[in-house]
This record gives structure tokens, C-alpha cells and sequence, in this order.
């Protein structure tokens, strides 16, 4: 199977590279240039189509997104050729060639009012990024044959250190909201649950988290334990921010149980993590 990752040269990317690569012919995209991945601007309509006409894959894995929430709020417009626009023009050509698309999406599009949501709950955004989000996925979820997977805080190794979310645990943590609820999820899991997917030919909205709830300030120095860091996790008054953290954005992930695929619960994955490190 020949598949296209764009966003190869990112958190989840890399991983997607790596993995989905043992059985299948692997081409990578990326605004950054590294090896073996190929340099393209997914805000650019026509470049994507070319690369994608030239490839003619089967599937193509959309990770592309301006993570930031305080990055898409202080600049609404390059959040939407980010997280939209780019995924618009990925989506138009997949649906040209027939390729079978799957899009990135995150818990962020709740409020987190309540917590547990699932697939068919109606999205409520609070924020910039949220919004650019939603109407992506509206995007990919025109196309006949394609998944939107919408995924907690990822954590893992990267590049020689431990990542959460969008930054490093090595450099500390400023948590302005410790009692927010997570269900953190190891990303090594997930180049497995888009391969299964995949294989089962599945379509629509997924949910994905781990399978363990936790507040956000516990996460963080279970995290930086793994390297004597616990006293770099600092809470902070949070009431100037630009962006209100939602509370309990937490994901029902019984329908992706239900086929029998499982995240790996966060002990397990500590001791993971803790081996790479070695």
C-alpha cells in the first residue's frame, strides 16, 4: 500500500514514518525538509495536487496544525490556512484520486464542560484553534472514505527527549490549570490504531486517549520523573492567559475498544519510555 504522510517531520509524523513503513511504501511531506521527506507547502492548493497526482496514493495521513491555541488566537488568520485551508486542499485532490484520507483532529473542540465525549456529540469550541479544527474535519468528512481521529495530549520520545503535547518535559512546565482532566496517550500507539483502522477499512469520527483519566499537574511529574525533573513543573496564576484551558476535554473511547484496539496504559508506557532513555 502506497501512503503519504504530510506533517512527516513532526511529533506524530516521524512515528507514522517509522512505523507504517515495515509494510507498506512510505512517502513523506513536510514545509521542512529532512531526508527522505519531501519539501511541500500544504497551503499551497496547486503543489499539493501535483505532489499527490504524481503519487497517486491509496491513503494520505493529514497531521498538519498549528498546535498552539495561544499562537491560532493571537493570529485567527494563520490558523485557518494552517489547520483548515491545508487540509481542504489535501482533501479536494484525495477526493480526486480516490484516496482514502485520514485527518488529525484533537479533544480541544469541546469545551470540556463535562468530559467522556463521544463521536456524536456536537463539537463546542471556545477558541481559535478549536474552530479551525471543526471545520477542517467538516472538509474531510465530505469525502466518502475518510477517518478523523480525534486524539487527547499526545506524550513519547522525541528526538532524544520526552514530549508532551507541544514541548518538552526537559524544559519544564508552567501549569496554570493543574486540575485539568487528561487521558494522556502514549504516541507510539497510534501509528498502530491507524494501521488497524486502516485494515478494517473504517470511515468517520474515532476517538482516542488513553485508558487512564488523570489531572493534568499528576501527568507532568510522573513525566519529568522518569529524569529527576519534578521540581521543573511549576504552577503558575493562569488568570492573564489568552486562552482558557477547557476543564475536562476527556474522550469516550469505548468505539475504538469495541474493535478490539487498546491504548497503552500509562505505567506501562513510563517504563517504555524509560528503557528508549537508557
Amino acid at each position: 500500500m502506497k501512503i503519504i504522510i504530510f506533517g512527516a517531520a513532526g511529533f506524530l509524523g516521524e512515528k507514522l514514518m517509522n512505523s507504517l513503513s515495515k509494510d507498506n511504501e512510505i512517502i513523506g511531506a513536510d514545509i521542512n525538509r529532512e531526508e527522505n521527506i519531501e519539501k511541500i507547502d500544504a497551503t499551497d492548493k496547486e503543489e499539493v495536487r501535483d505532489f499527490l497526482l504524481k503519487h497517486k496514493p491509496d491513503v494520505v495521513i493529514d497531521t498538519i496544525a498549528l498546535t498552539s491555541s495561544v499562537a491560532c488566537e493571537k493570529n485567527p488568520e494563520l490558523a485557518k490556512k494552517l489547520n483548515y485551508e491545508t487540509a481542504k486542499n489535501i482533501a479536494e485532490t484525495c477526493k480526486e484520486i480516490e484516496a482514502k484520507m485520514i485527518f488529525i483532529s484533537s479533544s480541544y473542540i469541546f469545551d470540556g464542560i463535562r468530559g467522556r465525549y463521544r463521536e456524536e456529540d456536537a463539537p463546542s469550541p471556545t477558541n481559535e484553534y478549536a474552530r479551525t479544527k471543526i471545520m477542517a474535519e467538516e472538509e474531510v468528512l465530505k469525502l466518502n472514505n475518510s477517518l478523523v481521529l480525534r486524539i487527547d495530549m499526545m506524550y513519547g520520545r522525541y528526538k532524544g527527549k520526552i514530549r508532551q503535547g507541544t514541548s518538552f518535559i526537559e524544559e519544564g512546565a508552567e501549569v496554570g490549570y493543574p486540575d485539568q482532566i487528561k487521558k494522556p496517550l502514549f504516541v507510539e500507539d497510534v501509528p498502530r490504531i491507524i494501521w488497524g483502522l486502516i485494515q478494517k477499512d473504517e470511515r468517520g469520527i474515532f476517538h482516542i486517549g488513553g485508558p487512564e483519566t488523570m489531572k493534568m499537574i499528576d501527568f507532568l511529574k510522573n513525566l519529568a520523573s522518569l529524569i529527576g525533573q519534578e521540581n521543573k513543573i511549576k504552577i503558575v496564576d493562569s488568570s492573564g492567559w489568552v486562552v482558557k484551558s477547557p476543564k475536562d476535554s476527556t474522550l469516550d473511547i469505548s468505539k475504538i475498544n469495541s474493535l478490539g484496539i487498546k491504548t497503552t496504559p500509562f505505567k506501562q508506557a513510563l517504563e517504555i519510555i524509560k528503557n528508549q532513555l537508557l
